[in-house]
């Protein structure tokens, strides 16, 4: 159903809405807005005003987190966001991507730890905390 999804259009999901921002493999590329509930600002967030929000059929002063999420989307169009707000949105995941980048960023793949090796891990560092205190506890 993704192919009916185009750039800027605003999809109601099951519990939140999201704005497209691009498709890619059948998928869509969505950025998700904040609850209203939700108090606490992320740096990745863009205020929507109150006209883009009525544009777009979402309530006053509407949040959008500019983190970039690929889903595949059963969910229908409400409406769409102006050229003005989606260049914003641009411009913070470009902003988003480059900060993550010079952190660090999550790491995409957990590479598979041998249960043996975190076993002896934990010895290793059980064993130097147990010596330490002994010899704190004994001097």
């Amino acid at each position: 159903m993704t192919r009916s999804i185009s750039y800027a259009d605003v999809v109601r999901l099951h519990r939140t809405d999201a704005v497209c921002v691009g498709v890619h493999a059948r998928q869509a590329l969505l950025c998700f807005l904040v609850p209203s509930a939700e108090t606490t600002r992320h740096r990745a967030d863009i205020s929507l005003s109150w006209c883009e929000s009525a544009q777009a059929n979402l309530p006053p002063e509407a949040r959008v987190r500019c983190v970039v999420q690929e889903r595949s989307v059963r969910g229908p169009v409400v409406g769409q966001l102006p050229p003005e707000a989606m260049q914003r949105i641009r411009t913070m995941i470009m902003r988003e991507q480059t900060s993550q980048t010079a952190e660090g960023g999550w790491p995409h793949q957990m590479t598979p730890r041998n249960k043996s090796h975190a076993h002896a891990c934990q010895q290793k560092n059980s064993g130097f905390r147990s010596r330490t205190l002994r010899s704190i506890h004994y001097a």
